[in-house]
């Protein structure tokens, strides 16, 4: 990138797209509470899988974009390379969520009350798919692998972000490569 203001702008935007996806998925999951006595363990999965799609579309979308742009800043050189910076806009975009999950540890081990239900709400994107290995009202009655379950989620932020900067970077023509496939 050209500058640490700029830099700071893209996290900014980073941040903003995890807001994205959280307000996306706070409508999913309405929904999901909706119809989950109803659907039964199908809601968690079914609901998991439509979060995490919307989740990944977001912000590969958002790491492709910047990914283009930061190709051709470097080919006008107004920019210095930059290849592994969709990894960092992408920890940005997690960051909220591991600080809810740092909350979420301190709550299973009562230093504070229970965190377990507002950790849910905050981070909705991820609440079917914690429901799926994890169902229960309070933090206190996680086991040590399902905190580590719930840790792992949120690393789709930085693998996302990343696959699709890298992406943009490389100026990879996905219309061209998908769309077009070439008969052999």
């Amino acid at each position: 990138m050209r500058t640490d203001e700029d830099k700071k702008k893209v996290l900014l935007g980073a941040l903003l797209k995890w807001l994205e996806c959280e307000l996306f998925c706070i409508v999913t999951f309405v929904f999901y509470m909706v119809v989950v006595s109803a659907m039964g363990k199908s809601a968690h999965v079914v609901f998991a899988i439509v979060c995490m799609l919307l989740v990944i579309c977001i912000m590969a979308d958002f790491g492709l974009k910047q990914g283009y742009s930061a190709c051709k800043g470097i080919r006008s050189g107004t920019l210095s390379p930059c290849r592994s910076f969709g990894a960092v806009m992408g920890l940005a975009a997690a960051a909220p969520t591991y600080v809810c999950y740092v909350l979420l540890i301190l709550s299973s081990n009562g230093i504070i009350g229970n965190f377990y239900p507002a950790y849910k709400l905050i981070n909705s994107m991820f609440a079917p798919a914690v429901n799926i290995f994890a169902v229960t009202a309070d933090a206190k009655a996680l086991s040590a692998a399902q905190l580590v379950g719930i840790g792992l989620l949120p690393l789709v932020f930085p693998l996302i972000t990343w696959i699709g900067f890298r992406l943009g970077y490389d100026d990879t023509d996905l219309a061209k490569k998908f769309v077009y496939k070439s008969q052999k």
